[in-house]
């Protein structure tokens, strides 16, 4: 068990992740070759296990691969910044909510650090939250062949006029494309790739939450109709093979590890 020691009250502290993890850079404990985390207040063991070691043992070791050095930062809530600065780590519930995050990233030493907001959050959350966080990464640096079949079924997808998406973000973004202005072909490249990029990372997300947990989608008028993610998912699954002993959809439940 860790406790982040400043030599005073954590309660009325207000530092950056920044500040934090310059400071706490040689302390990060690592959890294998990539990760490794940091705790700035105490969780017992049986709980890292859920935080930590359980959600990262679930990551494809092919999509690992690609990865950064990353050091995951543990607090307990997240502020935005003024002036996009640096994510603030606060003790206390965030006053105005529309200023919560729930991570935030930083480098420091060319490690990728990975702040996450971890009280008042249910464990499935927090879980869809940190892999949310390692799909922009791996969205950031994913090989040119996956970023090529992904875009070919995203254009299927527009063939066909399917409606929807995986997340909000990702709606967005599709929505932007979808309602482009004909004829100014630069504009046009830079919001499909926005919308590729972001529906890969949404799709990434929910893959690894997949693996790990169970594939959660919300039913609404924006989502994608599950055909279309589970081409989606197949594609992942073919690129980034689940660890041995994981499994990704129910009918290879049975296979997973206990």
């Amino acid at each position: 068990m860790l406790e982040f020691d400043r030599g005073m009250p954590i309660n009325n502290d207000r530092f950056t992740i920044l500040d934090i993890a310059r400071q706490v850079t040689g302390q990060l404990v690592p959890v294998n070759a990539t990760f490794s985390f940091f705790c700035t207040t105490p969780i017992v063991e049986e709980d890292l296990k859920q935080y930590v070691h359980e959600p990262l043992a679930a990551l494809p070791p092919s999509l690992t691969a690609i990865l950064p050095k990353i050091g995951l930062l543990l607090v307990p809530h997240l502020e935005r910044a003024a002036r996009r600065g640096p994510a603030i780590v606060s003790y206390d519930v965030v006053s105005e909510p529309a200023e919560a995050l729930l991570s935030a990233e930083t480098i420091v030493d060319d490690v990728v650090i990975l702040a996450l907001a971890t009280a008042g959050l249910d464990m499935s959350e927090y879980h869809y939250t940190l892999y949310d966080a390692i799909a922009g990464q791996v969205t950031k640096r994913a090989p040119e062949k996956i970023l090529e079949d992904f875009g070919k079924l995203l254009r299927e997808e527009l063939e066909v006029s399917a409606n929807g998406e995986v997340r909000e973000e990702s709606w967005a973004l599709k929505q932007k494309y979808l309602h482009r202005t004909v004829g100014n072909g630069k504009r046009e490249l830079t919001l499909w790739a926005d919308y590729r990029k972001q529906a890969l990372r949404d799709t990434l997300t929910l893959f690894l939450h997949g693996i790990c947990c169970d594939i959660d989608v919300e039913a609404g008028p924006r989502q994608l109709a599950s055909r279309f993610i589970r081409k989606r998912l197949e594609m992942l699954k073919t690129a980034f093979p689940p660890p041995e002993g994981y499994a990704l959809f129910p009918e290879q439940v049975r296979r997973r590890k206990v």
